[in-house]
């Protein structure tokens, strides 16, 4: 009886991709880069339900995601209570003893801000391109887990907005190996807007890892993915896309320290121009200092060299980064991160530096009476060169005092 349920579970799950598709429109079978399914950031205290055979067990999550303030400028921010945010609820339910689980998930927008209203057409307070729903499903059997997903959010729906995305997914584990493979579909213009384009996309992605403790990690990955435009309206230029991309990492971890070497290539054709190439190749150095407890230290070093078949330019980006952060007692917290990006081509039209810096300190002032106060000092510069019109330099110098009082 228990294999029979879970085999009728199964099978529904995988026609339920293929059902929801239908409703929404037949998407092109063209494969672009992976996105993966986007869950809400924040989950609420749940409430759950077990029967008394065991057999499922629900629980019911509320969601919440806010979005991240995108400037520290005085005049830019605005008040808690209108900042952007979406509330949902999620309902979990686990089969025979939690060997299959399924996922349902509705959300909508809550606050809203005049800068905001004014940057979407329309007020979206009250219908579809305000909300978002998710299904999905999980089963493990042995050493064979697999999953599959479905997604769709409204064009003004404020985390990951104007896409639908369904997804298949399974992975096998033998001691340190692991092997992943996955497939699926993505699209925008979800509402079917004739004024613009949808652009469509097919990926694959099949990879090995071996995580062997006290040992380097390795991880190996290749992928590929189609881009395509439809419904393309009268006067914009069809899209078509392909992507193959081979990627290599390998990682090792220590007690007070870990490191990360990653290399990737990808080549590409452009279906619009006879399947002209470009290629990407780009390498990748991150490491995790701890010298104490209170103390980590984050820098990083990446190296992106592309090169156009058709117009024969090389385009040159390099990058760093460091980023220190401190935190004393969990009544004081400092961080500062400092940025650098150059991106150059070979026949001079580009030449542009990127530097950057910020830092933050945050201290605890008093937790009183069921109130906690916290006050934050932050510092920001940013400088922009442009080699070759040096009248588009931009610098930006910015500081932003903050008290914060909250409950506990």
């Amino acid at each position: 009886m228990q294999r029979l349920l879970t085999r009728t579970l199964a099978f529904c799950a995988m026609l339920l991709p293929a059902f929801l598709g239908a409703a929404h429109g037949q998407v092109s079978d063209q494969p672009i880069q992976h996105w993966p399914p986007i869950l809400s950031d924040q989950l609420l205290p749940s409430n759950s339900t077990q029967s008394a055979d065991s057999i499922y067990k629900l629980t019911l999550t509320p969601t919440f995601f806010a979005l991240p303030v995108a400037s520290p400028r005085l005049r830019d921010l605005i008040s808690e209570t209108d900042r952007p945010r979406t509330h949902g609820l999620l309902a979990s339910t686990a089969w025979l003893k939690g060997s299959l689980v399924t996922e349902t998930e509705v959300a909508s927008n809550q606050g809203w801000s005049d800068s905001l209203r004014t940057r979407i057409p329309g007020d979206a307070r009250n219908d579809d391109r305000s909300r978002m729903m998710r299904v999905g499903l999980t089963g493990t059997s042995g050493s064979v887990k697999y999953g599959m997903t479905y997604r769709q959010a409204g064009q003004a729906f404020y985390n990951a907005p104007d896409l639908a995305l369904r997804e298949a997914w399974g992975e096998w584990r033998n001691g340190f190996t692991a092997l992943r493979t996955s497939f699926g579909q993505q699209w925008n213009n979800t509402a079917g807007d004739t004024s613009r384009s949808r652009m469509e996309q097919t990926y694959g992605r099949v990879g090995m890892t071996w995580n062997k403790p006290e040992w380097p990690n390795l991880a190996l990955s290749y992928s590929k993915n189609s881009l395509s435009s439809t419904r393309d309206p009268l006067g914009v230029t069809p899209q078509r896309a392909e992507n193959h991309t081979l990627e290599a990492a390998l990682a090792y971890n220590a007690a007070n320290w870990t490191a990360r070497l990653a290399s990737s290539y990808i080549l590409g054709s452009d279906l619009t121009r006879n399947g002209a190439e470009n290629s990407v190749k780009m390498q990748m150095l991150t490491a995790l200092f701890r010298p104490f407890n209170t103390l980590t230290i984050t820098p990083t070093l990446v190296y992106r060299s592309e090169q156009q078949d058709w117009s024969g330019v090389r385009i040159d980006t390099p990058s760093a980064s460091l980023t220190m952060h401190y935190k004393q007692s969990r009544r004081l917290l400092i961080s500062a991160v400092g940025n650098y990006t150059g991106t150059k081509s070979s026949d001079g039209l580009i030449d542009t530096e990127n530097l950057g810096g910020k830092g933050v300190f945050a201290w605890d002032l008093q937790q009183t009476g069921g109130w906690a106060t916290l006050i934050s000092l932050e510092a920001g510069y940013n400088r922009m060169t442009n080699h070759v019109t040096p009248a588009a330099d931009t610098e930006d110098i910015s500081g932003l005092v903050k008290i914060v009082l909250a409950s506990l």
